[in-house]
């Protein structure tokens, strides 16, 4: 096995492509909601087209999640 084929290889086991109803599960949120954030480009989530299919990497949106962890909903008046 070459070097290209190894690359290949490692590349295709570590990238897992959800579809948008899977993506919108692990979220908890609507497919619809994903469809909205695509158009406004925000929050940012990286997508995958392919051909007319869109897709997530589970590593996209497990960084995703850990990105927006918070500590509290604001600066609320105390």
């Amino acid at each position: 096995m070459g070097i290209d084929q190894s690359r290949r290889t490692r590349t295709a086991e570590v990238t897992i492509l959800l579809t948008e109803d899977e993506a919108a599960s692990l979220l908890k949120i609507q497919p619809a909601t994903l469809a909205t954030w695509r158009v406004k480009g925000r929050p940012h989530l990286p997508f995958v087209r392919v051909g007319r299919c869109i897709r997530y990497r589970r590593q996209d949106i497990a960084a995703f999640i850990d990105g927006h962890l918070a500590d509290c909903t604001g600066t609320g008046r105390a």
